[in-house]
């Protein structure tokens, strides 16, 4: 017994006995009136004061109930006589149960094969029998469909749901089963179909175009599925190029940008971006020079700039000429 279940039976024991402390030998009225109900509701001296998994709780421990018995002899007399006649009806019960477990064993649960050889048919992954004529009958004979579930189907048709998807589970325009999406067995389905000529034109006229309509879906899946690729390869192109500019290069983002446009304009092949990334970053430094690139032998400075810190007139105030003159 590990640690954790030996201290919960020592709590166990210590409530039970919290819980009968300074308790009077034998039963409370309450508790023997609840004792009297319980065998009155046709429960055993065993239910009541075994106090085991299959039987729950005990109310009292066999003990008091015997005490209790000396004590009440009058009390005792009713139920002694009342445990006597459940227990009585429990063995009765438990030999129907056998009974018809030992039938079980050699008749089918209709009483009317054999469970032998041939016939019989045991589940490998449960160890369950069946037999095997009883699921041949009822694959011939499966039940007619509700009122409801028709209205139901014939709802689902006229959306435009597929017979595979109604009776296997497969979606409309193909893919994988879902079992979640079937509606109805396959074999009611084709059986309520054979018997009512009502149902089966509705079908027949609804699904005339199915096929098609299938297609149709079908091949805008596989567009659609195209175009998310593309675009994901697109953003997965762009992040490699991206990766070739320096982390420290401002203009990174936009110089890629170059970069993938003119891939996109088959202005540059792919095999030659690795080669080309210098000429793209210079490109972009000359397009937006820093504030530390030059410009003949002075730095670049804004003429929006003031000229003195007690003054408000700015460097382009007293631009007298244009930049090439």
């Amino acid at each position: 017994m590990s640690r954790v279940q030996a201290y919960r039976s020592h709590e166990e024991r210590s409530a039970a006995r919290r819980k009968w402390m300074n308790v009077l030998p034998g039963m409370t009225p309450e508790l023997a009136a609840e004792f009297m109900r319980r065998l009155n509701a046709g429960e055993t001296l065993r239910k009541i004061t075994s106090g085991d998994k299959r039987c729950g709780p005990a109310l009292v421990t066999p003990q008091r109930f015997r005490k209790h018995c000396e004590l009440h002899p009058e009390w005792a007399d009713e139920a002694l006589l009342l445990a006597k006649a459940n227990g009585k009806a429990a063995d009765r019960l438990k030999s129907v149960n056998s009974f018809w477990r030992r039938r079980t064993q050699d008749l089918c649960l209709k009483g009317l094969h054999p469970m032998v050889g041939d016939n019989l048919r045991i589940d490998p992954s449960t160890g369950r029998r069946a037999c095997l004529a009883c699921r041949k009958f009822a694959a011939k004979n499966p039940p007619l469909m509700k009122p409801a579930m028709i209205a139901f189907v014939k709802r689902e048709i006229d959306r435009g749901i597929s017979l595979s998807q109604l009776t296997f589970g497969r979606p409309t325009g193909g893919g994988p089963k879902n079992p979640s999406l079937k509606i109805v067995d396959p074999a009611v389905f084709y059986h309520q179909r054979r018997i009512d000529p009502e149902f089966d034109r509705f079908v027949a006229e609804r699904i005339a175009n199915n096929s098609s309509r299938g297609q149709r879906i079908r091949y805008a899946r596989a567009r659609a599925r195209i175009q998310s690729e593309a675009r994901r390869e697109e953003a997965n192109d762009y992040e490699r190029i991206l990766a070739l500019f320096p982390v420290s290069f401002p203009g990174r983002e936009d110089a890629a940008q170059d970069v993938f446009v003119a891939l996109l304009e088959k202005a540059l092949k792919r095999e030659d971006v690795r080669a080309q990334v210098k000429q793209f970053t210079a490109g972009h430094n000359r397009m937006f020079p820093t504030n530390y690139a030059k410009f003949g032998d002075s730095p670049l400075l804004s003429l929006d700039e003031a000229l003195f810190e007690d003054g408000s007139g700015t460097r382009g105030d007293n631009v007298s000429r244009g930049l090439w003159d």
